[in-house]
């Protein structure tokens, strides 16, 4: 009488090789088993490769035919996708993932089989799925992570830090944004962690880099698209291997990255500029800061990719303004006060430009802290070929009261496009404030949410060309400190009441600090 385990198998298995996790596989004549049967997949008659998308249901239940008097107990399953057991048992229900313990091949295609274990005899096998041919089919897992709206780094309650993506692929479309994934650093790297709190993001589509305070490692620079040298999500390198190869000299205190001006990193006191052509660029111990004395670094956002500026703050407390092109290099003056003397500060607090695609006497707005109160300076520039830039003192504004009370760790924002009520928008707390650069009349809270706000981000088409640009929403997130959670919401802020397109429903198990879209 023979013995039978039943059921479909959806994939053509031949034996040979051996199965890592489990000891070496006899790969002779079997002894108690007669055939596996009903083994087909249409369609793989002639490939050599074999995609399965990732987090799409893959089932195979296989029909294993024993010898007569076989007693099938003795037998156990394993299910191995690149050297990591992927599931027990001779049925498969496997949702495909991509694991940090898989191995691939250069061309980032890995073996699949069904090992096969006699524990009374000790005679293994290994089944590999194969074509028509009898050649073994090799499998490319195609990863469904790539980001194509945007990713956000948040840091957990244990002190590490992760990222994740918005689902998706079309960022035209926000009211489509309702579910994230998140943990994507331990997914593909665990049990290595990123360690510190955040410090500074740069995202440039195919690479992620997190900077953070805690040496040496100081972050992490991160695969995030399926071309390069390492697989998507994978780390590539610690920040202090790769910049400053080794650690950096001292504390990473800001750093920013703005597509087709500069890079900047302060560390320490020492502020660095490079270009933008490449995501980061490498600061050897002793390298010459481009300028050095600064305490605080703060960019003008939304920059649109024309006519961009940042503003530092001096460990004197004067403010300057500065900018820098490959063309030019590096600019810095000082923001003059009204009498014509140096602006100084405690703090900066905001830096926004007026969203206009013209390049003549723009507008540039500065809050600033000095003590308890808050004081909001307009300036109109222009960019010069010159050493200088011309800059004018327009006006100064006391917003100490503003938002229920100004503090420095409010987040001040325009459109990214020009609006006929030119909106100057004020994030505080749990509540979303809105009033006109222009006026500059009192604010008045447009939205309010459970939680408090920790990040805001304008997002438009056509970064490069601001005159055609289209504001396409702004990411807003909150965080349940209680819970120890993070609700991302998708406003229009654009529209008279700051519409929400989308709340999205998946929680982030930390407080995001950073948000970059595609």
């Amino acid at each position: 009488m023979y013995k039978y385990l039943t059921a479909l198998l959806l994939t053509a298995f031949a034996a040979g090789g051996c199965y890592e996790d489990k000891g070496s596989y006899f790969t002779g004549m079997w002894s108690q088993i007669e055939a596996i049967e009903g083994v087909s997949l249409p369609g793989t008659e002639n490939l050599y490769t074999l995609d399965l998308i990732e987090e799409q249901p893959l089932t195979i239940d296989p029909v294993v035919r024993f010898k007569p008097g076989v007693d099938a107990s003795d037998f156990s399953f394993h299910w191995v996708m690149g050297g990591d057991t992927i599931a027990s048992g001779l049925k498969l229900d496997w949702v495909v993932e991509r694991t940090n313990k898989m191995f691939f091949n250069s061309n980032q295609e890995t073996d699949f089989w069904l090992a096969i274990d006699n524990v009374s005899s000790g005679e293994s096998w290994c089944y590999y799925l194969q074509n028509s041919t009898g050649a073994i089919l090799k499998v490319k897992i195609v990863q469904a992570i790539t980001p194509k709206i945007g990713v956000f780094v948040y840091e957990q309650p244990d002190g590490t830090v992760e990222w994740g993506s918005v689902k998706g692929s079309n960022p035209a479309t926000p009211e489509a944004f309702t579910s994230l994934y998140t943990g994507i650093f331990e997914r593909y790297n665990a049990p290595k962690t990123i360690e510190g709190s955040v410090c500074g993001v740069t995202y440039t589509s195919s690479d992620l880099i997190i900077y953070t305070d805690r040496s040496p490692a100081c972050g992490a620079v991160i695969q995030t698209s399926e071309t390069g040298s390492y697989p998507l999500g994978y780390l590539q390198g610690t920040v202090g291997d790769l910049i400053f190869d080794g650690e950096p000299e001292a504390v990473i205190n800001g750093q920013s990255f703005y597509p087709g001006f500069m890079q900047e990193l302060l560390v320490g006191t020492s502020l660095f500029i490079y270009s933008a052509q490449s995501s980061y660029q490498m600061i050897l111990h002793g390298a010459e800061p481009t300028e050095s004395g600064v305490a605080q670094i703060m960019g003008a956002t939304p920059y649109m990719n024309l006519m961009h500026f940042s503003v530092l703050r001096r460990t004197s407390g004067e403010i300057c303004y500065y900018r820098y092109n490959e063309n030019q290099g590096y600019l810095c003056q000082p923001l003059p006060e009204e009498d014509g003397s140096t602006l100084s500060a405690d703090r900066i607090v905001g830096v926004c430009r007026q969203p206009s695609s013209s390049e003549k006497a723009l507008k540039l707005f500065v809050a600033v802290m000095k003590g308890t109160s808050c004081q909001l300076y307009t300036y109109t520039y222009e960019q010069s070929s010159g050493v200088k830039d011309m800059i004018t003192f327009v006006s100064k504004r006391d917003i100490s009261a503003w938002a229920g009370g100004m503090t420095g760790d409010c987040r001040m924002f325009t459109n990214s496009v020009e609006m006929p009520l030119n909106y100057l928008y004020i994030a505080k707390g749990a509540d979303l404030w809105r009033t006109s650069y222009e006026s500059q009349a009192d604010p008045q809270i447009i939205r309010s949410f459970a939680e408090p706000i920790t990040v805001v981000e304008v997002v438009s088409s056509s970064p490069q060309q601001p005159s055609g640009a289209t504001e396409l929403y702004t990411a807003l997130f909150t965080y349940d400190q209680t819970a120890g959670t993070s609700k991302m919401y998708v406003l229009d802020a654009t529209s008279d009441n700051a519409e929400i397109l989308s709340e999205v429903e998946t929680e982030i198990p930390g407080k995001v600090v950073a948000y970059r879209a595609n």
